[in-house]
């Protein structure tokens, strides 16, 4: 059971973290550079990928079974572990996961949903944005390029974290 569930956080943490940098550096500032070209690759990336959805639940997963592990460990010490260098520096991981979590559910989820809407709109009019959708989209997009930033700093964290904690 540990190793699947080592292997479930492993992977998905993985997906997860590197995602969000690779959102964070290299695709949201390209789709705002591109301006309106950028529409119909967030409309793919959102409405039809279906990416945000999939980003979340990597993350739940990985902060779910990184859970069970963590709780595994305490359980078989009887709370000593958690004390221990180790796992105070999981834990400090384990947080900035359940951080990044919350500011995707209160950032990034709904403002990719308006991103997704607002474009499709846009996509509907058949002509060139007007001033207020392109002036509100390039707020959206603003907001989800800091959300995504954000996340994926505390993502950072999370993997320093992960990567060191065994040998504290």
């Amino acid at each position: 059971m540990m190793i699947a569930l080592r292997l479930i956080h492993i992977l998905l943490g993985v997906f997860w973290a590197g995602a969000a940098f690779f959102v964070a550096t290299i695709l949201l500032p390209s789709i705002r550079a591109a301006g309106p070209a950028g529409g119909p690759v967030m409309r793919q990336i959102v409405g039809v990928r279906k990416f945000p959805v999939l980003a979340t639940y990597a993350g739940l997963l990985t902060v779910v079974s990184g859970g069970f592990m963590y709780w595994h460990n305490i359980r078989i010490s009887h709370g000593v572990w958690a004390r221990s260098t180790a796992g105070m520096t999981y834990g400090i991981g384990a947080l900035a996961a359940i951080v990044t979590m919350g500011i995707g559910g209160a950032i990034m989820a709904p403002t990719a949903k308006k991103v997704g809407e607002l474009g499709a709109a846009m996509a509907a009019a058949g002509g060139p944005p007007n001033p207020t959708q392109a002036a509100e989209m390039q707020a959206l997009q603003a907001r989800l390029q800091f959300g995504t930033r954000v996340g994926a700093a505390f993502l950072c964290i999370t993997v320093i974290t992960m990567a060191i904690a065994r040998y504290l």
